[in-house]
C-alpha cells in the first residue's frame, strides 16, 4: 500500500468548519439554523430550543442527543442503536413506521438517504416515504446537497445520484466531495495520485472537467468552492482559484484591521465578522473594520448563524442576537449544533468483500501505507495550514471508503511555541487503527469479518500469540476485536505496545 492513499484519503473529509481568508460562510454549514439541541441544567436529557423566538420547543424529550434541525427535520437515536427521524411540527411522534438502522440528516431538498437493517439504502421525503431504492452494490450514499448526492460502490468507486435517486455521474472516482455552495465539487481519480503528490479535477454537475491541479501547485485548505472560488494553499500563502483553475482575487474585503488589533485569536463569523480572543481571554466579535458588534467580555462564544450567538461563562451558556442583546431567558449547559450525520450505509455487508478490504491495508511491515519510520511530515497531505486545531491531538482519523482509518502519534500533532500553535512534523505513528460500523448489519457480521481476517493473518506474516493479537517477525502487532457493532484491527509498530481488544457481540 502506497503512500499516496494516505494522501488522498485527506480529500474525503465531513465538512469540518474552516475558515479562510476566501470564505464569508460556515463551512459545512449550506442552511440556516433555526432550532438548537440544548440540555438544561440539572437534566440528563436534551430539548430543543427555538433560536428566533428563544423559547423552548420542547423540554427534555429525548435520552440521547437529536441531530442538527434542517428543514425541519431532525434524527435521534434509540435505546438498541436505531434512528427515528422528527418533524418540529410534532417533535416527540416519529416520522417513520419502522426505525432506521443508518441515516443522514435531510437537506433544504427536503429528502434524506436510510436504510433499515437487513435493507437496500432508499432515498426518502420528509414524510419518510421511499423515493426511490438505490442498488443494492450502493455501499454509502451522503446526504443531499445542491440537489446532489455522493455514494460509493462495492468496488469503492465514487459518484453522483440526483434528487430522483438517478445516477448522473457515473461512480468512477477514488473520492467524490459533495457539491456545497456552489456547483462545483472536487474528485480524485485513483489513476492520477502517485507517491508524492495527489492531482485532483474540479468537476461540474453534469460531471464535466473545469480544470485539473495537484498538491504540489496547490493545496486544499477544504473540498469545496465558496463564492465560487475555492481556497488554496500555495506555498505558504492562500491564494483562490476561479472555476477555469485561474489564480484570482479574493472577493472578500480585508481585513488588515482586525490582524492589525493584536488578537490572540480571531475566526470567521457568518455575515462578514470575526469572533476574537484578547489577550485577557475574553471573546467578542468585531467586524471586518475592527469595530466592535458583541463586547468582548464573554469566557465562550460562538457562531450558530448569522444573527445568532451562543454565549456563556462557569458552563452556562445563553443565546443573543447579532448586537449582543439576549434572545429569550433560556440557559443550557450543552448545545449540538453540528456532527450530522452525512453519510448513511445500506443495511447489510458483504463479509468476504470486508474483510478482503481490511486485509488490503495490512501489508508485512505497514498498515494503510503507514510504519514505524512514517512521521506527521509524510502525511503533511491531509493537514489543515492551520495547526492550532491539532494542539493536545495525538490522532488523526481518515474515511477510507466504508472504514475510518486513524492514525496515532507517540506525541501530539502540534504545540504552541512562543504563542504560535506549530505542528510537530517529527511525531511518529505508533499505531494505525482500521473500523467498520456494521451495527446496521445482522447480528453475526462483526464475527463472520474477525473470522476471515483472523484466518488470512498467517498471508501477512503474522502468527496468533495471545487473547487476539498476532505478532510478525519485525516485533510488531496485530490486535483484532469488535464491541457495540463496530469492528477494528489495530497495527502496533511496537508489539510490546499491543493491547488486547474485546469481542462484544450485540444483543
Amino acid at each position: 500500500m502506497k503512500k499516496s492513499m494516505i494522501r488522498f484519503t485527506a480529500l474525503m473529509l465531513c465538512l469540518v468548519a474552516v475558515l479562510t481568508s476566501c470564505n464569508d460562510k460556515k463551512s459545512g454549514y449550506p442552511y440556516e439554523t433555526n432550532y438548537l439541541p440544548v440540555q438544561l441544567p440539572g437534566s440528563q436529557k436534551w430539548s430543543i430550543l427555538d433560536v428566533n423566538s428563544g423559547e423552548l420547543l420542547v423540554k427534555d424529550a429525548y435520552a440521547e442527543v437529536p441531530s442538527p434541525v434542517i428543514d425541519d427535520m431532525f434524527y435521534v437515536m434509540t435505546e438498541d442503536g436505531t434512528y427515528n427521524y422528527y418533524n418540529v411540527a410534532a417533535p416527540t411522534t416519529p416520522v417513520n413506521a419502522e426505525p432506521y438502522g443508518s441515516v443522514t440528516v435531510f437537506s433544504e431538498d427536503g429528502l434524506a438517504v436510510a436504510s433499515k437493517r437487513g435493507g437496500s439504502l432508499c432515498v426518502i421525503n420528509k414524510k419518510c416515504e421511499v423515493v426511490k431504492e438505490l442498488p443494492k452494490d450502493v455501499a454509502q450514499c451522503s446526504m443531499f446537497s445542491r440537489g446532489m448526492a455522493a455514494y460509493q460502490n462495492d468496488l469503492g468507486q465514487w459518484g453522483y445520484i440526483d434528487t430522483r435517486g438517478d445516477t448522473v455521474i457515473a461512480a468512477k472516482y477514488a473520492t467524490a466531495n459533495l457539491f456545497v455552495n456552489d456547483d462545483y465539487a472536487i474528485v480524485v481519480d485513483e489513476n492520477l495520485m502517485n507517491d508524492t503528490t495527489m492531482s485532483y479535477s474540479v468537476i461540474n454537475k453534469k460531471g464535466e472537467v473545469m480544470f485539473e491541479a495537484n498538491t504540489a501547485q496547490y493545496r486544499l485548505v477544504q473540498p469545496y468552492f465558496i463564492d465560487g472560488v475555492l481556497p488554496v494553499v500555495k506555498g505558504d500563502t492562500i491564494v483562490c482559484l476561479n472555476s477555469k483553475g485561474e489564480e484570482t482575487a479574493n472577493p472578500n474585503k480585508s481585513y488588515d484591521a482586525v490582524e492589525k488589533a493584536g488578537y490572540k485569536t480571531f475566526s470567521r463569523s457568518p455575515g462578514g465578522n470575526f469572533i476574537v480572543l484578547t489577550k485577557d481571554n475574553k471573546m467578542g466579535v468585531v467586524d471586518y473594520d475592527n469595530k466592535t458588534i458583541i463586547e468582548a467580555k464573554h469566557e465562550r462564544l460562538t457562531d450558530l448563524r448569522k444573527d445568532r450567538y451562543i454565549v456563556g461563562q462557569d458552563s452556562l451558556f445563553h443565546l443573543v442576537d447579532g448586537s449582543g442583546n439576549p434572545v429569550g431567558n433560556v440557559n443550557f449547559v450543552h448545545a449540538h449544533g453540528g456532527s450530522e450525520a452525512l453519510y448513511a450505509t445500506r443495511g447489510f455487508i458483504d463479509t468476504n468483500l470486508a474483510a478482503a478490504s481490511m486485509l488490503m491495508m495490512v501489508g508485512s511491515d505497514n498498515c494503510a501505507g503507514a510504519n514505524a519510520s512514517t512521521t506527521l511530515q509524510d502525511m503533511v497531505g491531509m493537514l489543515n495550514p492551520n495547526p492550532a486545531g491539532s494542539v493536545g491531538q495525538n490522532g488523526i482519523a481518515i474515511p477510507q471508503g466504508p472504514f475510518i482509518v486513524r492514525f496515532m502519534f507517540d506525541k501530539e500533532m502540534a504545540s504552541v511555541i512562543n504563542d504560535v500553535p506549530c505542528y510537530n512534523m517529527d511525531a511518529r505513528i505508533v499505531c494505525v487503527d482500521v473500523s467498520l460500523n456494521a451495527i446496521n448489519c445482522a447480528l453475526d457480521t462483526e464475527e463472520q469479518i474477525m473470522g476471515k481476517v483472523s484466518s488470512a493473518m498467517g498471508t501477512k506474516g503474522f502468527i496468533l500469540d495471545t487473547d487476539n493479537i498476532f505478532v510478525n517477525d519485525q516485533h510488531q502487532a496485530i490486535s483484532m476485536g469488535y464491541s457495540h457493532g463496530i469492528v477494528s484491527l489495530c497495527f502496533f509498530m511496537n508489539a510490546s505496545q499491543a493491547q488486547s481488544m474485546p469481542r462484544e457481540p450485540r444483543k
